[in-house]
C-alpha cells in the first residue's frame, strides 16, 4: 500500500524528500551549447553581469572605512544614517502570539489537481490540454509558412495533440538518462545499444522536425509585439504555466525566493552571466518555492529593461521579491531570501508576510559595531532590535561576519544544537529554509529536458518542462500516489506521455520495416475502433511485404495473405495447401479454434 504523505508533518516531509533527491546526485549540467545564427537581436551580442552576491558569509578588512566612532546609548545602537534606533534588549516575551506564526491555509494539493490519479493527469494539471493546444497551434501555422521548401508534403506534415505529446515525453526520457544532451542517434541506438522507445515512438528525422519547428506564438504579429516586449515568443506559454502552477497547490509556511539560471550560450539580449552558478551564462529567472517540499509556486523571468510599455517594470531586488510573493499576500508566511533589508520587511509586514534574510555590510541603518569584527571573537552574536525587526551579527570565524535582518524571531536565543558554535536560531531557521530554490535548479539540471539550441524560449520552455517533472511528483505524493524515486518518476511519466502515439503507429505500420512492426504489436489497443459502418463492405485486405521472403533473402514481395494462425504477411510461394479434412486437426494442435479461420 502506498505511503501517505502529509505535508503539515516534518516526519512526512523529509520521507517525501528523500525521494525526490534519491537519485539527485550533484552533477554539472552541460556547458557547451550549440550556438547559431538564429536570433532576437541584430546588433552586437549583449551580456549582463549579475554582480550580487547571494553568499551568506561576508569578509572585512579589520581596517575598513566603517571603524568610526559609531553613536551610542546604552541601551541602544544607532545606524550609521543617524536615525535609525536598535534597542539591546528584546521586547517581552510575555504577550500574545504573533499573528504571522499562524497560516491560515495548510500545505497541500488544490484545485483540479486534487482530483489527479495518475501521474500522467497530476503532470496535465500544470501543462493542461489548452496550453498543448497552443502549442500545436503555433507550430502548425510555421510548419505551414515552410512547408514550400519540401519537395514532399509527408516531410512537412501538421503535427497533432498526441504527437506533441510523445514529444515531450521523449524529452523526459532523455532526461530521465541523462543523455539530452547527446546526439539523437547515439540514444536511438543502431546495434540494440540505444534507447528502444525512441525508434518506437517517432523516427528521428520527424523528432528533429518537431525541435526545429516548435513555437509558442503568433508570428505573424510577434514583430509588433515586439516592440513593447523582450519576451514575446514565449510570454502566453510561460503565463499560463505559473498560473497553473499557483491553481494547483498551496505552499508551506516557509518560503524561499532565489534565482534560477538555465544555461544558454546563444544569442539573446537579455542573457545574463553569473559566476556562482555552474552554468555561468543564462537566461536569469526568479522563482518562489516551498522550503520544505521544493514545489515551485511562482515564476518571473528577467529580461533586463523592457521598452516602454506595460511590461516595463522595476527590477531592483525589492520589487521583484514583492512582485513575486504577490500571490501569497495575506497568508501570515514567511520569505527567507538574500541581500534585502528593512523598507521591504515593513511592506511585507503590512500584507502579512514575515521576512527572513542576509544584508550587506554597506546599509546605512546598520549600526557601525555591527559590521565592524576588529576585536569580536569567533562564534560571538549581536543582537538589535528595531519596530518589529531583529538585526543579528554573527562571526563564524575570524574576518567573517554574517548580517541578518528578519521579522519572524523577536528574540535573542541560542541554538542549543549548535554546540560551541552557540549559533542564533535565526542563523540555523535561515540555513534550514533558504535552499528551496537552490535545490529544485540542481534537480532540475539533473534531468534536465534542455537539448542544444540556438533558440532561446526553448531554453525557458526546456525550464518550464523541468519544473513541471518536479511540481508534478509533489502532487502526485500528495494525492497520495506510489511513492517513487525520481528517475522512476520521469520514466513512467514519459511513458504514460508516449502511449497514445504507440497505439497510433502500431494501428498504422505501413511502410515500416517488418521488426518495428513486431515491435509495435505489443501496443496495439485492446478495442480497434470502427472506422466503418456495420452496412458497409469489408475493407480490402492491406497489401504488406511477405515476411518468409524478406527475412530469409532479403526480397521484398508483397501479398495480400496472411497466416491465419501467427497473422504474419506471406505470399503464395510458402504457402501449403491442406484438404479440409487435414485442416481442423491441425488447426486443433496449434490450440487455436477452428471456428476462428472459417
Amino acid at each position: 500500500m502506498a505511503k501517505k504523505f502529509d505535508f503539515s508533518k516534518p516526519s512526512d516531509v523529509d520521507d517525501m524528500m528523500t525521494l525526490l533527491l534519491a537519485d539527485g546526485d550533484s552533477e554539472d549540467p552541460a556547458l557547451v551549447e550549440d550556438l547559431g545564427d538564429e536570433s532576437d537581436i541584430t546588433s552586437e551580442e549583449k551580456v549582463e553581469e549579475c554582480q550580487e552576491d547571494s553568499a551568506t558569509e561576508q569578509e572585512y578588512n579589520s581596517t575598513s572605512e566603517d571603524e568610526e566612532e559609531e553613536h551610542a546609548v546604552e541601551d541602544f545602537f544607532i545606524g550609521k544614517d543617524k536615525t535609525t534606533k536598535w534597542t539591546k534588549k528584546p521586547p517581552s516575551a510575555f504577550h500574545r502570539a504573533r499573528r504571522h506564526n499562524i497560516i491560515m491555509h495548510l500545505p497541500g494539493v488544490k484545485g483540479d489537481a486534487k482530483n489527479a490519479t495518475t501521474i500522467l493527469q497530476c503532470w496535465e494539471s500544470l501543462f493542461d490540454t489548452e496550453l498543448l493546444e497552443l502549442i500545436v497551434r503555433f507550430t502548425n501555422q510555421y510548419i505551414n509558412s515552410i512547408k514550400e521548401n519540401f519537395s514532399r508534403g509527408r516531410d512537412a506534415k501538421e503535427t497533432d495533440l498526441i504527437e506533441i505529446r510523445a514529444f515531450i515525453g521523449l524529452l523526459y526520457l532523455a532526461g530521465a538518462y541523462r543523455g539530452s544532451r547527446q546526439s539523437l542517434e547515439e540514444l536511438r541506438g543502431s546495434e540494440g545499444d540505444g534507447i528502444e522507445k525512441f525508434g518506437l515512438v517517432m523516427n528521428i528525422k520527424r523528432f528533429k522536425f518537431i525541435l526545429r519547428c516548435l513555437r509558442f506564438d503568433e508570428r505573424i504579429t510577434r514583430s509588433e509585439r515586439k516592440t513593447y516586449d523582450r519576451l514575446t515568443p514565449i510570454r502566453e506559454l510561460f503565463n499560463q504555466f505559473v498560473q497553473n502552477c499557483q491553481k494547483s497547490y498551496i505552499p508551506g509556511e516557509y518560503v524561499t525566493i532565489n534565482e534560477m539560471l538555465p544555461g544558454f550560450r546563444g544569442r539573446c539580449s537579455f542573457r545574463q552571466y553569473i559566476p556562482s552558478k555552474p552554468t555561468k551564462y543564462g537566461i536569469k529567472i526568479f522563482a518562489l518555492a516551498d522550503s520544505r517540499t521544493i514545489y515551485v509556486h511562482n515564476m518571473e523571468i528577467n529580461a533586463g529593461c523592457q521598452p516602454e510599455g506595460p511590461f516595463c517594470i522595476s527590477n531592483k531586488p525589492s520589487d521583484v521579491v514583492k512582485r513575486i510573493s504577490e500571490p501569497l499576500n495575506g497568508s501570515e508566511q514567511n520569505i527567507t531570501a538574500d541581500n534585502w533589508f528593512t523598507e521591504l520587511v515593513d511592506e511585507l509586514k503590512e500584507k502579512k508576510l514575515s521576512y527572513v534574510g542576509t544584508l550587506k555590510k554597506n546599509k546605512c541603518q546598520l549600526p557601525t559595531s555591527f559590521v565592524n569584527v576588529k576585536g569580536r571573537a569567533p562564534y560571538s552574536s549581536m543582537f538589535g532590535f528595531h519596530n518589529g525587526k531583529t538585526l543579528v551579527s554573527y562571526i563564524p570565524k575570524k574576518s567573517r561576519n554574517i548580517l541578518l535582518v528578519n521579522s519572524l524571531h523577536r528574540n535573542n536565543a541560542i541554538n542549543d544544537d549548535s554546540g560551541e558554535k552557540k549559533k542564533p536560531e535565526v542563523i540555523t531557521f535561515y540555513n534550514s529554509t533558504k535552499g528551496g530554490v537552490n535545490t529544485a535548479d540542481q534537480m532540475c539540471s539533473t534531468f534536465s529536458v534542455s537539448h542544444n539550441t540556438r533558440c532561446w524560449p526553448m531554453v525557458i520552455f526546456s525550464a518550464c518542462l523541468n519544473v513541471a517533472g518536479i511540481n508534478a511528483q509533489v502532487i502526485s505524493m500528495g494525492n497520495q500516489l506510489e511513492p517513487m524515486r525520481r528517475r522512476i518518476f520521469l520514466k513512467t511519466l514519459s511513458h504514460q506521455l508516449v502511449m497514445g502515439q504507440l497505439a497510433h503507429r502500431s494501428l498504422h505500420t505501413s511502410g515500416m520495416t517488418f521488426q518495428l512492426q513486431t515491435r509495435l504489436k505489443r501496443y496495439l489497443p485492446d478495442e480497434e475502433p470502427v472506422t466503418t459502418p456495420p452496412c458497409a463492405a469489408p475493407p480490402a485486405p492491406q497489401r504488406r511485404k511477405c515476411g518468409v521472403c524478406w527475412q530469409g533473402a532479403g526480397f521484398r514481395r508483397i501479398t495480400k495473405y496472411e497466416c491465419s494462425c501467427c497473422h504474419q504477411p506471406i505470399c503464395l510461394t510458402h504457402v501449403k495447401p491442406l484438404c479440409q479434412t487435414c485442416f481442423a486437426p491441425t488447426i486443433v494442435n496449434l490450440g487455436v479454434s477452428t471456428s476462428q479461420n472459417d
